[in-house]
């Protein structure tokens, strides 16, 4: 099949144009269509030498006449460039099931999946086998800072990708993973999701007991056992003794691998710096620096531990001493929009984090809390995803955001395919709250309330899984505005492109 035309139709998203750039490395010949297409996804794709056509026009395809089609899963079967291809009768596949067949069913499959931590523990994991002169191909949900880009062919045994459990395509429900055909699996954490997709938590695990069902190896899977949602789910497949278990919030004292201790050894506005402390078989008590916050990043480093050690111990990849895996985790600069610093001005810091879930957000809360202890704690927060433009999780939202210092509730985007009576209402959330968090019907209003109300020794944080309508960088500028050029420390203005 290399060699022929293949034609991505939506290849804007993440995924899609990753994958897109795999094609294209390992010499196919790569267009695709999208209505709009911004950086970085058009510059890495530009790089990579792929035409993308906009917007999208139905009688392209038959004016590349391509040999097969890869359909986004933002399509649906009523979009006019599919209603073509059905016409043509084209062959198609899904960006998911062309990323199995063509590259991961040729390689050791290492499939990171789990409600929260995938883009982190790929991104990790990935950069501390090349550190180690492995070279293996990936492909991540986000922009590694030290990558080029988010996607690379290598020429190594294994390949690791972070597997999404969202639904694949119009003409497939069933989630991306499935076509990932793992051979090592990390299961991070289960929790409901996605409650566009998923009726309930049970569905979710159904797709996870397939996924699980799939590695032939059940000693390959790497199980946080210290979370209910992975403990429930081996329960279910008759795994429980067969994994590889970790204790990654160091709760289950009888697990192989078990986070022990975590400790702040630096904080300001650019550096975070944590040691953690755990129990490994191979390397014993061991303690590893990382530029990552929190214990939930606390408990991916011990995931990927036990990864490596049992990638070790199966002759995947070669054994290595801990001072150099140790050196690999140090050295990891994360991935954008983790945590990242945006500016510091007057002594406010200005931050941004991906987390949208309770249990991000609670999390990245109690992580800040950590690193700015003395300091107030703002929290800009945006429901922005299907899941929380519901009122799914309304009431965990006014429980995990009354832990800021001030809770500011961004603007939730009208949805009128969901139900009124299903919709979030974030000034319900804020009034649960109380006297500490406040709501606004325009993201512009919140800007203008931080410009007027931040002060000296603030962290504000912006969490999104969008673009916040660019507010977050915004803001730097209108501090600067504010206050005097030689006050200003640090100051870096950006432009970010969702």
């Amino acid at each position: 099949m290399k060699d022929k035309k293949v034609y991505f139709m939506g290849i804007a998203g993440t995924g899609m144009a990753s994958v897109a750039g795999l094609a294209r490395q390992d010499g196919w010949d790569v267009s695709g269509s999208d209505d709009n297409i911004y950086p970085p996804m058009s510059t890495m794709l530009e790089d990579v030498g792929i035409t993308v056509q906009t917007p999208y026009d139905e009688e392209r395809l038959s004016k590349i006449k391509p040999d097969l089609v890869v359909v986004a899963n933002v399509l649906s079967k009523n979009h006019k460039e599919v209603v073509e291809l059905l016409k043509l009768g084209i062959k198609y596949t899904s960006f998911p099931q062309f990323l199995g067949q063509h590259f991961l069913a040729k390689r050791h499959s290492v499939v990171v999946a789990g409600t929260h931590g995938k883009t982190t523990t790929t991104s990790l994991l990935t950069h501390i086998l090349k550190e180690l002169g492995e070279d293996p191909g990936y492909i991540i949900g986000g922009i590694p800072k030290a990558f080029k880009r988010s996607f690379e062919l290598g020429k190594g045994q294994t390949f690791i990708v972070e597997g999404d459990e969202y639904d694949t395509a119009f003409f497939d429900k069933e989630s991306k993973f499935l076509h990932y055909h793992a051979k090592h699996l990390i299961l991070n954490n289960i929790e409901f999701d996605h409650a566009d997709i998923f009726k309930d938590l049970d569905a979710i695990y159904l797709m996870f007991q397939k996924l699980v069902a799939q590695v032939k190896d059940p000693s390959q899977i790497i199980a946080n056992i210290d979370d209910p949602g992975v403990v429930e789910l081996l329960k279910r497949s008759g795994l429980t003794e067969k994994v590889v278990s970790v204790a990654a919030w160091g709760k289950n004292m009888h697990s192989a691998f078990r986070v022990l201790s975590t400790k702040v050894l630096k904080a300001t506005a650019e550096q975070q710096t944590w040691e953690v402390e755990m129990r490994t078989p191979r390397w014993g008590d061991i303690k590893l620096k990382t530029a990552l916050s929190g214990d939930y990043n606390a408990a991916n480093l011990c995931q990927i531990m036990a990864c490596l050690d049992s990638m070790m111990s199966k002759g995947v990849i070669s054994p290595a001493k801990i001072e150099k895996i140790q050196a690999a985790v140090l050295s990891f600069q994360n991935v954008k929009r983790r945590l990242d610093c945006l500016g510091e001005v007057n002594d406010i810091i200005i931050m941004e984090d991906f987390a949208h879930h309770p249990t991000a957000v609670k999390l990245l809360i109690e992580s800040l809390k950590k690193n700015f202890p003395t300091r107030r704690l703002l929290v800009a927060f945006e429901p922005r995803n299907a899941t929380s433009r519901r009122n799914t999780f309304e009431k965990e939202y006014g429980e995990v955001l009354a832990l800021a210092d001030i809770s500011l509730i961004g603007a939730c985007p009208e949805d009128k395919r969901i139900p009124e009576e299903e919709r979030m209402n974030t000034s319900r959330i804020a009034a649960a709250i109380g006297p500490t968090a406040q709501a606004f019907s325009s993201n512009d209003q919140l800007h203008d309330w931080l410009l007027q109300a931040l002060k000296p020794q603030d962290v504000v944080v912006f969490m999104s899984s969008g673009s916040f309508n660019g507010i977050q960088h915004r803001l730097i500028p209108s501090l600067f505005a504010k206050y005097s050029p030689e006050i200003v420390k640090g100051v870096e203005i950006r432009a970010h492109t969702i």
